[in-house]
């Protein structure tokens, strides 16, 4: 029952996350769903907040910048990280945007990265450092729900204080 009730709750975040609009610079929107010995998460933000521009790449350095985004975001680790005695393991990390593909239209593009933890030690798990708000000067915040077995919350991290408290 608690998966099911995890499971409908992490499909019906995006209607709640995205309700204040879906692009906005140097925001971003986090889902987190906490279960057992499992993380699992989707971040999404606009390409801009991580790289300064959202359009293909036109120079050299644009298209560098980009494939080393996509090479640091195949680990998990680069959206959030969860505290050391955890003991946790990237499971899976899949980022998808137009601007990695060569799809990008307009001016506006944005990332969405899914990914996955696997917790050796779960009930070590006290808190989650969301990294990408220390490692990406341009993203000033990120809209978080969190869902864990004693059930949901919403906050907003900032710069200053990247770091959310698990309550288990």
């Amino acid at each position: 029952m608690a998966i099911a009730i995890a499971g409908l709750a992490l499909a019906l975040l995006p209607v709640v996350v995205f309700a204040h609009g879906p692009h906005a610079h140097g925001k971003g929107e986090l889902e987190l769903t906490i279960q057992g010995s499992a993380i699992r998460g989707a971040f999404r933000t606009p390409m801009d907040s991580l790289l300064g521009f959202e359009h293909l790449p036109r120079t050299e350095a644009q298209r560098n910048s980009v494939d080393q985004l996509r090479q640091r975001l195949a680990n998990p680790s680069a959206v959030v990280t969860p505290n050391p005695e955890a003991n946790c393991t990237p499971r899976m990390s899949e980022a998808t945007s137009a601007l990695f593909t060569g799809a990008a239209r307009g001016e506006h593009s944005d990332l969405e990265v899914r990914f996955s933890f696997e917790c050796a030690s779960p009930t070590g798990l006290k808190t989650l450092e969301v990294t990408a708000l220390k490692d990406f000067k341009r993203l000033l915040e990120v809209h978080l729900q969190l869902v864990t077995e004693r059930g949901q919350r919403a906050v907003v991290l900032k710069k200053k204080d990247p770091l959310v408290v698990i309550a288990r």
